[in-house]
């Protein structure tokens, strides 16, 4: 989803704890002395001019009422800010699921739909709906394509009322648990295994990913665990995000760790005589997870894929070896 750079982008239960602890879940504003610093914009009152790729776009200093889409939403948690109404996901196994369950949920991503919700501001990925939207409230387009992630939760926590540096120091608190995790699988042995990411999309189709994607983005990207010779030559011949093969085509694939997302596909392996020959299938060296939890790019997905990633290797090791 994110233009990324992954070990400088890029939060699990104790993570949106020690946000909600530090008093910045709700919508806190910054200080008088963070207004005055933001360089993105200038404060007149209640409202202050705010640097935009749609130009200038006068919004409240101190926002109360923010409405975001999905793909912003995890970010804007990750930052604090508890929206008053969001776009519809349409999965409820994510990471914030506790943080959102007395957030309106929109029937649809429509200007009447917004509209009803009285925003102050708005902060979307859409380019399309910029114009509608900004007829309602104050409207940020963060174009997230086009961003890195430090750029883009610096740019959207100032525009959140709470200045650039709160993006630094949420992707700071990230980088730092990263750390933390790679500390953990040091001496296990993994960093000379090899792993793989994929998901069952059909009777005969394997979906790898050897990108930032369903789960890569912590394997690959932040745990910067080995992928094997053959997805290693697809990212240097320039297939960086992956491949749809056939049950045949996979093994030359395959680490010695495999990552399945699941989307209640996983069943169509079990009696495959390809997957089943694979020495991860046969040691046991398998992780299942929730597609819709691993399919979120956003740094409180990250952080919670990140926990729970890192504890299912952890126990594979304790109860299979390496």
């Amino acid at each position: 989803m994110f233009k990324i750079r992954i070990i400088k982008k890029i939060v699990a239960a104790s993570f949106a704890l020690s946000l909600l602890l530090s008093g910045c879940v709700g919508n806190v504003g910054k200080s008088e002395q963070e207004n005055k610093n933001s360089s993105e914009g200038v404060q007149t009152g209640d409202t202050r001019m705010f640097t935009t790729v749609n130009g200038e776009v006068e919004i409240p200093v101190h926002p109360q009422r923010v409405i975001t889409d999905c793909g912003l939403l995890g970010n804007v948690l990750a930052l604090g800010v508890a929206p008053a109404a969001i776009e519809d996901y349409t999965a409820t196994d994510v990471s914030y699921k506790d943080l959102i369950q007395d957030i309106k949920v929109l029937e649809k991503w429509e200007p009447e739909y917004l509209m009803a919700e009285n925003p102050d501001l708005i902060v979307t990925q859409y380019k399309d709906n910029y114009e509608q939207f900004s007829k309602i409230a104050p409207t940020v387009y963060v174009p997230i394509y086009e961003l890195e992630t430090e750029e883009m939760l610096s740019f959207l926590a100032d525009a959140l009322g709470l200045g650039r540096e709160k993006g630094k120091a949420v992707l700071d608190t990230y980088d730092a648990k990263v750390q933390d995790a790679k500390e953990k699988l040091k001496d296990t042995g993994l960093y000379q295994k090899t792993f793989s990411v994929i998901r069952v999309q059909g009777e005969n189709e394997i979906g790898v990913r050897w990108s930032n994607n369903l789960g890569g983005q912590i394997l690959f990207g932040a745990l910067e665990l080995p992928q094997t010779d053959a997805a290693l030559r697809e990212v240097k011949a320039g297939v960086d995000w992956g491949a749809t093969l056939s049950f045949e085509a996979v093994p030359e694939y395959m680490g010695d760790y495999i990552l399945v997302t699941e989307s209640d596909n996983y069943q169509l392996t079990e009696n495959n005589p390809v997957w089943r020959s694979l020495p991860a299938v046969q040691k046991g060296n398998i992780i299942v997870l929730s597609e819709p939890f691993m399919y979120l790019n956003d740094v409180y997905s990250w952080s919670a894929q990140l926990d729970l990633v890192t504890e299912e290797l952890l126990t594979l090791v304790e109860k299979n070896g390496v």
